[in-house]
């Protein structure tokens, strides 16, 4: 049996979230199908890698991307996808980040 995959999320992760410079924030997502989904995250378009303020933590089943001191530069839309043999699937976070 082969099920799509589908990503489930905090309600509060659903309107966009607006941060001061230098706070952390977490986007923590549930990741479910079979054959179990690959994920990748992008930001305003652009493949996310990780850096020394961003992480990107990944399990059979979650998908969680941490920024521990925002900055203008990570304002914008954070997408999640997640992929498997029967279909696709995205999340969009909106972030908004300001200056001190």
């Amino acid at each position: 049996m082969s099920v799509s995959p589908t990503i489930r999320h905090s309600d509060q992760l659903k309107s966009p979230l607006t941060l001061r410079a230098g706070q952390k924030f977490i986007i923590e997502t549930t990741v479910t199908g079979v054959p179990t989904p690959t994920t990748s995250w992008t930001h305003n378009g652009q493949p996310l890698t990780p850096t020394a303020q961003l992480t990107i933590d990944v399990t059979p089943t979650s998908s969680k991307l941490t920024v521990t001191q925002a900055s203008a530069d990570h304002s914008g839309t954070y997408v999640l996808k997640a992929d498997n043999v029967v279909g696709s699937t995205t999340a969009e976070f909106m972030i908004t980040v300001k200056g001190l």
